[in-house]
């Protein structure tokens, strides 16, 4: 089923052939076969040998060989090989440099539309691999950025119960309508939350200047306007298909945002953000960072102003990559 709104054509999903990493291929391999785009699994191989000296790890800059690199080449055919595709097309790509890097350059050439990626990678050192990219990936993602830790239960539709956690800004917009989108396939319910932060209230200093009357009012205030923000954004249109709700709460933005998860068993958290400028980047990446450390469930992190491709972008990879793919159909070479 392709659907015109979203417009997902190609996914990528980066791996270190990780239980995580496998995870995350599964649920690209569903989420393909779900809007009929295709996959490119992604292993980049960092130019550095990590290795135990004292307390810490230090990095030594060396070449890891041609045995090294056919040896990855090999694991990732595994990898590939390992998952049963559902008739989607599936490409591997091996690169080598600084994974962070290499992954946005990917995502960039090859023209995907949706990074889907674990939570934990391998243990040990190994670890640094993926989860720690997949951190830095969200600081700044390149596109919507779908993050899992595990193995996902099977479900009728794309998400049963989707919670959007959005600012009610016109930045949210995007966010919003791509929530929508996925609720509208098979989810019971939709939930659209925004959190008000630093209330006076919470400050020690206000409890002394505020009387009691005038904290209830300001915060009256602040709810109707963010819940006033919040359904402009949502057409009405979009209530027909499926039960949507909104709800403002007060606190730290991940806390709360965990809390509803929890409450309304939410199998989904979709993040949205202003970006307007490098600060609001920041901070938005660290409340995304929290969330997903604390999820249960998958979360997709969208960027500000996000708008998804009209049409496909067919560009290939690029030829700097290393030992290219295969194309599989069906998870046959």
């Amino acid at each position: 089923m392709v659907k015109p709104g979203i417009s997902v054509h190609h996914v990528m999903c980066p791996t270190d052939f990780s239980e995580s990493a496998a995870s995350a291929f599964a649920e690209s391999v569903r989420l393909a076969r779900w809007f009929g785009a295709r996959i490119t699994v992604l292993h980049v191989i960092p130019p550095a040998l990590l290795t135990a000296v004292d307390m810490g790890y230090l990095p030594k800059s060396i070449d890891i060989g041609d045995a090294a690199r056919k040896t990855q080449l090999d694991e990732l055919r595994r990898f590939v090989d390992a998952t049963d595709h559902l008739g989607v097309r599936v490409e591997s790509m091996c690169r080598e440099g600084d994974p962070c890097t290499e992954i946005r350059e990917a995502t960039r050439r090859t023209g995907a539309d949706l990074l889907v990626m674990g939570t934990h990678g391998r243990a040990g050192l190994e670890k640094l691999v993926l989860g720690s990219v997949t951190e830095a990936i969200l600081t700044h993602p390149p596109v919507p950025v779908l993050t899992l830790r595990g193995p996902l239960p099977a479900r009728k539709g794309l998400f049963e119960k989707v919670l959007c956690a959005a600012d009610g800004s016109k930045w949210s917009a995007a966010t919003i309508a791509f929530a929508i989108e996925l609720a509208e396939e098979g989810a019971e319910h939709l939930t659209v939350l925004s959190v008000v932060e630093d209330l006076p209230e919470t400050r020690a200093w206000a409890r002394g200047h505020f009387a009691v009357q005038e904290v209830d009012a300001f915060r009256d205030d602040l709810e109707r306007t963010a819940l006033a923000g919040l359904q402009q954004l949502i057409p009405d249109e979009a209530r027909v298909s499926c039960r949507i709700e909104e709800h403002i709460r007060f606190g730290k933005a991940d806390r709360e945002i965990l809390s509803v998860a929890a409450e309304e068993h939410a199998n989904l958290i979709v993040l949205g953000n202003r970006g307007r400028g490098a600060v609001d980047r920041i901070l938005f990446g660290s409340t995304a960072r929290r969330v997903v450390r604390g999820a249960t469930c998958p979360v997709v992190v969208v960027p500000a102003s996000h708008a998804w491709p009209a049409t496909a972008l067919a560009r290939q990879p690029s030829a700097e990559t290393i030992g290219v793919s295969r194309t599989f159909e069906g998870g046959r070479p």
